[in-house]
């Protein structure tokens, strides 16, 4: 079992989204990179920024962002001039409904539209890939993730 936001955490879910033929089927038009990222709740006392770059259903690579790295959220239309973690969206919830997320009790979309979630970024956008967002987090259910009490 590995710790969510931990680098061994990152590693697994690039294998995890890379062997998930139904996601890579459903998000074969995809670009965008995102930045999910959990905010602190009960036993967890900082900010977890998880980028995960995805393009044409394959995950192009995944890191725990450390203190002193952080990302760039593109505004719409605009292209990335190349510089790392120039993100299109970020998912932002606390620690607890990630884990009702990766635990299949929430579904990411519902978290979105009851106020438990947030997402920057082009929301037109994700809510026609709402199938790969489900794979998506599909991928990262197959990891036997541990959270923090």
């Amino acid at each position: 079992m590995v710790k969510f936001g931990s680098p061994e955490y990152a590693e697994l879910l690039i294998d995890a989204i890379n062997s998930n033929e139904a996601y890579a089927k459903a998000a074969d038009w995809w670009e965008g990179d995102f930045v999910f990222q959990a905010e602190p709740y009960g036993g967890l006392n900082h900010t977890i920024k998880i980028w995960v770059g995805l393009y044409h259903g394959k995950c192009t690579g995944s890191k725990i962002l450390t203190e002193g790295e952080d990302y760039t959220l593109l505004e719409k239309g605009h292209e990335s001039s190349g510089k790392p973690f120039e993100v299109e969206f970020v998912y932002t919830a606390r620690i607890d409904v990630w884990e009702k997320i990766l635990g299949k009790e929430l579904d990411p979309i519902r978290a979105l539209l009851s106020g438990q979630a947030k997402i920057q970024g082009d929301m037109a956008k994700v809510l026609r890939a709402t199938d790969a967002a489900k794979e998506l987090v599909a991928s990262a259910t197959a990891i036997e993730t541990e959270f923090y009490d």
